[in-house]
């Protein structure tokens, strides 16, 4: 079964930029951050912090536990791609639990 990689929430920052012809540098000037810390999680290099998720709430309208949200569900995804967890045994106090 194919897996889907969900996108880096910073993608969306990325798309704001272009749709609204806005360059990164003013809008970290209006979210009180650095272009370069901005650009970092614009590009999916950084993940998107609590902090970094309540300026983007406030500046873009998109709820903070929704960027945060996105980034849980990407790091997850990145994580199921790359960790080992076939030496890992259930609790025997677990149903059949099983991870996806």
């Amino acid at each position: 079964m194919t897996m889907f990689t969900p996108p880096h929430p910073g993608g969306l920052i990325t798309e704001y930029l272009e749709d609204y012809d806005v360059s990164l540098r003013s809008l970290a000037k209006d979210l009180g951050v650095s272009p370069s810390a901005l650009s970092k999680v614009a590009a999916g290099k950084t993940a998107i912090s609590p902090e970094m998720a309540l300026r983007l709430e406030v500046g873009l309208g998109i709820a903070a536990s929704l960027w945060l949200s996105m980034q849980a569900t990407y790091d997850l995804s990145k994580a199921r791609e790359t960790v080992d967890i076939s030496h890992v045994k259930p609790s025997p106090y677990t149903q059949n639990v099983r991870p996806r």
